[in-house]
């Protein structure tokens, strides 16, 4: 039988540039829809327990902090849209914050592609913050972290509260418009001992290649084309 439909070559052409476009918009439509995905899925349900090594070399687990609401803030030195947040003073506010309320506040580090480890850590203060180096990617690979940054937060009773970005400034050029901080208003409700009102939001930001994730043929950031 005869094909009735044109193929997905003739629709959009049979140069090379025009299938380089298909493939990266075909790529970016699957990141669409697994991103918000994974988050869900654990969105509601207890926070995996995980270990891993601070700076210092001293053995972090989450069930150390059982009891007390914890932050998860996944970043990278070698990233431009976390070292935005670092520049423009929206992280150290928040590490302020938290450390004034009691709120646990810990550092992911995915596995360094560039940068040596000498080189990182010079991006960042332990006296802030816990920073654990995820270098095999188990961590990310459990909570499924798309980008650097990311946010999780985790109440008191070990739930997942909050997935997604630190506000949202999804670009990394400098707004005019009114930001909303989704950080921090997470915290507020949970410290307010109300349930967080916006649970997820899009994370912006630099790829992070975990184990479940193809290695290859895939865009370096997840931004939108304007806000």
């Amino acid at each position: 039988m005869d094909n009735q439909f044109p193929s997905i070559v003739t629709i959009i052409g049979s140069s090379p540039v025009c299938k380089q476009i298909f493939h990266l918009v075909f790529i970016l439509c699957l990141l669409t829809q697994t991103g918000s995905l994974s988050a869900d899925l654990l969105l509601g349900a207890k926070a995996p327990d995980f270990q891993g090594q601070d700076l210092q070399g001293n053995r972090h687990l989450l069930s150390d902090y059982a009891g007390k609401i914890v932050v998860l803030e996944w970043s990278s030195p070698e990233c431009p849209y976390s070292r935005r947040y670092y520049d423009n003073g929206t992280l150290d506010s928040l590490y302020e914050y938290a450390a004034k309320n009691s709120v646990a506040w810990i550092n992911i580090v995915p596995k360094l592609q560039k940068l040596t480890l000498e080189q990182a850590l010079g991006h960042f203060d332990p006296a802030k913050k816990t920073v654990i180096l995820d270098r095999e990617l188990d961590i990310s690979t459990v909570y499924s972290a798309t980008t650097t940054p990311q946010i999780f937060i985790i109440d008191r009773q070990g739930i997942l509260a909050y997935s997604g970005a630190i506000d949202s400034n999804a670009m990394l050029k400098k707004t005019t418009g009114k930001l909303v901080p989704y950080t921090r208003n997470a915290l507020d409700d949970l410290l307010a001992g109300r349930e967080v009102s916006k649970k997820i939001t899009r994370a912006y930001g630099c790829y992070v290649r975990n184990k479940t994730q193809p290695a290859s043929e895939l865009p370096q950031i997840i931004a939108p084309d304007s806000q």
